[in-house]
């Protein structure tokens, strides 16, 4: 029986990768059908059958969403083409929305925060030399790159993650699907989800610097703090992973319920992907 529903079931549509507008889509289908299925057999005298039969049409509807994350084959595409960006948003499916604090972290603290502002003022960023726009300072990037291979070679990302959030008790858990990485508490509420674990690792080993730079920061909320570490990120040269060159440039990425084009920061060595944004 299990391997029957491994067969059947399909990850790439299920679990944290499940699109809930297609869930919707396909429930309303259901019920449809096991509504036509009851009507239909009460139409023709066959009472005895039609509760039932109709109550298995549904059944079978919602294991088969269930299992495969729709009904109705090509519903995936329908939401990718018919659904504008803001009814996908309400089901959480922001495709762009990444780093710490995206879901279940706490908004306790400052919630509001300019983060190009605060981080010229932490001296982190400083106009370029060459073009119009800002860089990294130099003894700030120095140190970030320190902190990088340290939270990289000993496995400290954890705890740190547990000061960026200020809760001692924490026991964060970490996983990857595909590209995307994520941690969640032990109760299984999302902390962050992040492009990539590159992406992770540059954001805890930026948060003590920024933590001693920041004058705010004790008073900052976690989201606020992850306003702060996901712009600074945009600001990256060097994999955190490979310590190869990274490249912006325009993408499409396809969902399950979208496609639409990102501008995003990746490393050309190893392929990791460091931060993504609607290009503007």
């Amino acid at each position: 029986m299990t391997d029957v529903v491994g067969r059947l079931r399909q990850p790439e549509y299920t679990g944290e990768n499940r699109c809930y507008p297609c869930t919707v889509v396909n429930f309303a289908i259901g019920f449809a059908l096991a509504l036509a299925t009851l009507v239909g057999l009460l139409a023709i005298d066959a009472q005895a059958l039609a509760l039932p039969l109709s109550m298995v049409v549904l059944a079978l509807a919602a294991v088969a969403i269930y299992l495969r994350g729709y009904l109705v084959p090509g519903t995936p595409e329908l939401t990718k083409r018919y659904f504008p960006p803001w009814l996908l948003a309400l089901f959480g499916k922001d495709e762009t929305n990444a780093g710490l604090g995206t879901a279940d972290a706490s908004t306790d603290g400052v919630d509001v925060v300019d983060p190009e502002r605060t981080l010229v003022d932490a001296g982190a960023l400083e106009p370029c030399e060459d073009v119009e726009d800002l860089c990294l300072t130099a003894d700030f990037e120095a140190a970030w790159r320190r902190s990088i291979a340290k939270t990289r070679t000993d496995g400290t990302d954890r705890d740190r993650l547990v000061a960026i959030l200020d809760a001692g008790d924490l026991d964060p858990t970490f996983d990857e699907q595909g590209e995307a990485f994520w941690a969640r508490t032990a109760a299984g509420h999302r902390i962050g989800k992040w492009e990539s674990r590159a992406a992770f690792v540059a954001d805890v080993a930026a948060a003590p610097l920024l933590a001693d730079r920041v004058d705010v920061w004790d008073d900052l909320s976690v989201r606020a703090r992850g306003r702060l570490l996901n712009g600074l990120r945009l600001f990256l040269t060097v994999c955190p992973d490979c310590e190869a060159e990274l490249r912006m440039a325009t993408e499409t990425v396809e969902s399950c319920c979208s496609t639409h084009d990102v501008a995003a920061l990746s490393c050309e060595s190893c392929g990791a992907r460091l931060f993504e944004s609607e290009p503007l």
